[in-house]
């Protein structure tokens, strides 16, 4: 059997398998660099241009540049001990970090139980005096004079506002302290908690983040009775870009369409959502079926205004869009289908469109 063989610029024979093995590890390495998440003083963006460097020099054998741009001295070769070495340390840094921020969860669990259970103890003891208060106050009520009721009443009236003040200072200390313990930790997580709710492909949030974000909207709205909608997004004729063009094009178009949902959506408050594979998801707190529509004709009109495109392809892209407001009654799942149901009405009318659900809901 035969062996394909090349020759490298340096003059070394690779077999066809080598160079496939070396091509498979610069994609573990730029994949490793893709989904990391920022340490204790490296970035995101300076780790994943450190693996790609790695990649670079796997591929093509070039040297290994420092920060400031310079090369190192020698002949161009692959380090493969080098290599094994930074990922080897860089997976250490990791481990370290989750295991650091790992534990301060856990101290903060450690907190809540133990301040819970002070808690419990402390208020057993408030009680256990308004008990005695209350048992003063009977018996000064049963066997007393009036003077001896009224002084009885007013030491238990004193004697009361004091274990209820006791109680409430108590009681803001406690959530002093753990508030603070927890913005400690959700400042020391807050990176690793992002990456995990974001799509690697678009860097919006992800179907399970936006899945959280439906529930706690639909109670705060109920709760304090403000309005809420929510878009969903869908390409039009999706299938074709991708059969066409190929699935780096629908990946192109995808992203470019995730760019302009933000740039149309800028609140803090707005909260834009790969719902999945060319769908997206648009929770807009706050926004009523009135301001919906002008929000969804001006989305649609940022589709249209600029051309998609992949390299030098130009790929004309139009989106269907449905939208429902959160009605009294509605559940995440109900919300989201009178949004679905408005989306296949914008594409079953010629897509390229804002369809609203104006529907009311069936509660009985």
């Amino acid at each position: 059997m035969s062996v394909s063989t090349s020759i490298n610029k340096n003059g070394a024979v690779e077999t066809e398998d080598a160079e496939k093995a070396i091509e498979s590890l610069a994609r573990v390495l730029r994949s490793l660099g893709r989904h990391s998440f920022d340490l204790e003083e490296l970035s995101e963006e300076d780790i994943e241009n450190e693996f790609e460097r790695w990649a670079m020099h796997v591929l093509v054998g070039v040297p290994i540049r420092d920060r400031d741009g310079a090369a190192e001295d020698g002949p161009i070769r692959r380090d493969w001990g080098e290599l094994a070495k930074y990922v080897n340390g860089h997976r250490q840094q990791e481990k370290h970090y989750v295991n650091r921020n790992l534990q301060d969860v856990r101290n903060v669990l450690w907190e809540f139980t133990n301040t819970v259970g002070r808690a419990i103890v402390e208020d057993q003891e408030s009680d256990q005096h308004v008990d005695n208060y209350l048992v003063q106050l009977r018996a000064a009520t049963e066997a007393g004079s009036f003077s001896e009721v009224k002084e009885a009443l007013m030491a238990v009236v004193q004697g009361m506002n004091t274990v209820v003040d006791e109680r409430k200072k108590r009681q803001q200390q406690r959530i002093k302290r753990l508030g603070e313990k927890l913005r400690s930790v959700e400042k020391e997580l807050g990176t690793v908690r992002k990456e995990m709710e974001l799509d690697p492909l678009t860097r919006l949030y992800n179907r399970g983040a936006l899945d959280l974000q439906l529930e706690r909207t639909a109670s705060v709205s109920f709760f304090s009775e403000t309005p809420a909608c929510v878009f969903m997004v869908d390409i039009d004729h999706f299938k074709q870009v991708n059969d066409t063009h190929g699935h780096p094009a629908g990946d192109a178009v995808i992203q470019q369409l995730a760019d302009r949902l933000v740039s149309t959506f800028p609140r803090k408050t707005d909260f834009v959502a790969r719902y999945g594979g060319e769908e997206f998801c648009v929770l807009l707190p706050g926004a009523n079926i009135e301001l919906c529509q002008r929000l969804g004709d001006r989305l649609l009109e940022a589709v249209r205004r600029e051309v998609f495109h992949y390299q030098e392809i130009s790929i004309p892209t139009t989106v269907s869009v449905g939208a429902a407001e959160l009605l009294p009654g509605d559940t995440v799942p109900t919300w989201l289908d009178r949004a679905d149901r408005a989306l296949y009405r914008a594409k079953e009318s010629g897509r390229n469109q804002l369809c609203l659900a104006l529907e009311t809901l069936d509660v009985s």
